[in-house]
């Protein structure tokens, strides 16, 4: 934290805007008066032995073994490049700005350190429907990820609809990566159907967003 206070990352915290088991969202103030979120990931925390499944077939983390503390800067580091690689395919996620160990600095999605309502907490819409599933296809074919935890927890509905929490979201290299867009999208319809919103049946989805890359998959969801 002192060390990006003093490259100018951002010039003060606030107070914690959200909070986990494995991390706490804080709101800052960059020198040029800009809210930033500052996530920090605790760096004792055993729910993070549980991500390894999400990191050890990851092939941009091949190298990562084990439990330690190293891994929750691992899992640091791999939020960021799932942020980056998503904000540069144009998927509407908040911006990263730098990463320094456990700390990660984004964008600040909302105003004077108040974040947006959740989707799960708004009424939501058919558009909003088509949108999230557009972002889900743009996701998987320009910026080669899956989310993999997505779900009305961790998006964002506001003046758009943000996705949020990618630490988990995995390269479609990955071994599992069609078996998390299932859940991805199974969790999306379950809401969306919840909620009297017509939905795309799973299978159409999946051939939709994954194309001819499609393989035999099971439709067990893990």
């Amino acid at each position: 934290l002192y060390s990006m206070m003093n490259s100018g990352i951002f010039a003060h915290l606030n107070g914690v805007v959200g909070a986990g088991k494995e991390s706490r969202v804080y709101w800052g103030v960059n020198n040029e008066g800009k809210d930033v979120a500052v996530k920090i990931y605790l760096m004792v925390s055993v729910d993070f032995k549980k991500r390894m499944l999400y990191i050890a077939g990851d092939p941009r983390f091949r190298n990562a073994k084990g439990w330690s503390h190293r891994l929750v800067e691992i899992w640091a580091q791999k939020e960021f490049k799932n942020l980056k690689a998503a904000f540069e395919s144009g998927v509407r996620v908040p911006k990263p700005i730098a990463v320094r160990r456990n700390v990660l600095v984004t964008e600040f999605i909302g105003e004077k350190g108040k974040t947006p309502p959740l989707l799960g907490e708004t009424t939501v819409t058919k558009s909003d429907y088509k949108k999230i599933i557009a972002m889900v296809k743009k996701l998987y074919r320009k910026a080669k990820l899956v989310h993999a935890d997505l779900s009305e927890f961790n998006i964002f509905k506001g003046r758009e609809l943000v996705i949020f929490d990618m630490g988990s979201s995995v390269d479609v290299r990955h071994p599992l990566n069609q078996q998390f867009l299932i859940r991805d999208l199974t969790n999306v319809n379950r809401f969306f159907s919840k909620n009297k919103i017509p939905i795309v049946p799973l299978d159409e989805l999946v051939r939709e967003i994954v194309g001819d890359e499609l393989s035999p998959i099971s439709s067990s969801i893990i």
